[in-house]
C-alpha cells in the first residue's frame, strides 16, 4: 500500500512543493511540477493542456519541472487520488484525516482486507478507474467520452 498524507509526498509523483511565502493570500503553495505532475493535474482536471507558469526549479537531469502552479491545501487529496490511481494502484481511499491511501496490485486481498477491517471507521471514500471509459463515462446517447 502506498499512502499521500501531506504535500510532500506528493514530490514522487512529479508535484514538488516549494513555498507558502508565493501567494499574496498565504493560501496556495507554490509547487513546481515534472511531465508526470502535469499529466496528473491535467487528469485530475479533465483538462486536455494544462498551461502552467515557468518553474522556479530545474528539478533533475533526468525528470525536469516543466512549470509551476500554486495549489491550496484543500486540493491535496483530490490531487493524491488522481497521483496513486495514475502509479497503477486500483483502488484508492480517502481517510477521515483527509489522508489519501492507494491499494497496489501486489497487495494479497488478505492484506487489503485486514487494512479495511482495521480501518474501517476511518475510511471515507473509495476511489477506482470504475467509469465506462477508464476515468470517465460514455455519454449513452452520443457514443462521446468527454
Amino acid at each position: 500500500m502506498k499512502s499521500i498524507h501531506c504535500w510532500n509526498d506528493m514530490s514522487s509523483h512529479g508535484i514538488d512543493p516549494l513555498t507558502g511565502e508565493a501567494c499574496g493570500l498565504a493560501y496556495r503553495i507554490l509547487c513546481d511540477v515534472t511531465a508526470k505532475g502535469k499529466r496528473i493535474l491535467e487528469k485530475a482536471l479533465g483538462v486536455a493542456e494544462l498551461r502552467l507558469r515557468e518553474n522556479w526549479n530545474h528539478g533533475s537531469d533526468s525528470d525536469p519541472h516543466v512549470g509551476s502552479i500554486m495549489l491550496a491545501a484543500e486540493v491535496l487529496p483530490f490531487c493524491a487520488v488522481f497521483a496513486l490511481l495514475e502509479d497503477g494502484c486500483p483502488e484508492v481511499w480517502l481517510t477521515k484525516g483527509n489522508g489519501v491511501i492507494g491499494i497496489e496490485r501486489s497487495d494479497s486481498p488478505e492484506q487489503v482486507e485486514s487494512f479495511k477491517k482495521y480501518h474501517q471507521k476511518d475510511l471515507v471514500r473509495r476511489f477506482a478507474y470504475a467509469g465506462t471509459a477508464g476515468d470517465r463515462n460514455v455519454h449513452v446517447m452520443s457514443g462521446r467520452i468527454h
